[in-house]
């Protein structure tokens, strides 16, 4: 395989040494949630096949918190802490709370998305896919009144045909690939997305779900990466964005955190809080031919990776 030689380091506006962007997952789980067979990550077990009450009211309900109380506790910090970011709701959520995500849309921030509902693109053949996400895209059309620009897959796990379709459908930045803290071009047949790369260990989700870290863990994190790229950002400038769950990060003791994180970023000069979007943008306007890659853009057992990789069991 071939050694790809050190990027350039690239700059941000007005001198910024780092762009931030505390993306909200904002999204609605299907129908088999809490139930024995599952594939959604839950905070306690399923009850069992041979239970009396198939589904868990628990678990339900305490992703419902996010929809109910969680979402406006975020709206409300970023609205005091005079910051604008990016949400990727799933699209059923977006039709479901159209006032929300007008509200989201007035106070200025983007509206991307992930799929149609909370289930996972490796399932599903190229013609579900796609038309899972048309139907997201004209909900958001409908209710926000344009497209969404950027996409996330749920758990962030593309298809094999993710690129494409995103593509196909309108997309111009993907957040999926995770070998990156600076932005790239990347060709996918006669088309091209921006990639950025969303910080997946920094996300509430997988910091309290996964990994069992408390709070206090994760506010550490989030200050460790930014004191890290904050000084590289002297000479090289990079960009920190992760994922915020209204469910999980919307709890009282977790939010506080979230505004605490942001206002220490803020009391550091040159900082840049950004919508993905507005990276996106800055980085094909200023650096378009700076990084291009052709899709697939993988390596693989050391060598160079292809589309039969992602597709093969072996």
């Amino acid at each position: 395989m071939k050694v790809r030689p050190k990027r350039s380091p690239i700059k941000w506006p007005e001198g910024a040494r780092i762009a931030i962007t505390p993306c909200v997952a904002f999204e609605t789980w299907p129908e088999d949630l809490g139930g024995p067979r599952t594939l959604q990550q839950e905070n306690r077990r399923s009850f069992p096949a041979n239970a009396v009450t198939k589904k868990n009211l628990a678990i339900i309900t305490d992703r419902e918190f996010g929809e109910r109380v969680g979402i406006y506790r975020m709206l409300d910090v970023f609205e005091k802490e005079k910051i604008q970011t990016s949400f990727f709701p799933t699209g059923i959520t977006v039709l479901n709370f159209p006032e929300i995500f007008k509200e989201i849309a007035a106070q200025g921030h983007e509206v991307g998305t992930e799929t149609w509902i909370h289930d996972y693109s490796y399932m599903k053949k190229r013609d579900k896919e796609k038309s899972d996400l048309r139907k997201t895209v004209d909900a958001v059309s409908k209710v926000v009144g344009k497209p969404p620009v950027g996409y996330l897959s749920t758990g962030v796990a593309p298809s094999a045909a993710t690129p494409e379709i995103i593509v196909e459908l309108g997309y111009s930045y993907w957040m999926d690939p995770q070998h990156e803290e600076t932005p790239y071009t990347l060709k996918v047949g006669r088309k091209e997305l921006t990639v950025l790369s969303y910080f997946q260990d920094l996300n509430d989700y997988s910091s309290y779900q996964r990994a069992g870290r408390t709070p206090r863990d994760l506010l550490q994190m989030w200050k460790d990466c930014f004191d890290c790229l904050y000084e590289e950002g002297a000479s090289d400038p990079k960009f920190m964005m992760w994922g915020n769950h209204p469910f999980v990060g919307g709890r009282p003791f977790r939010a506080l955190l979230l505004r605490e994180f942001i206002r220490y970023a803020k009391s550091h000069e040159k900082v840049w809080f950004a919508t993905a979007g507005q990276i996106a943008q800055w980085y094909r306007e200023n650096y378009h031919d700076a990084q291009v890659e052709t899709w697939p853009n993988f390596a693989f057992a050391g060598r160079q990776g292809k589309i039969s990789d992602l597709m093969s069991a072996k």
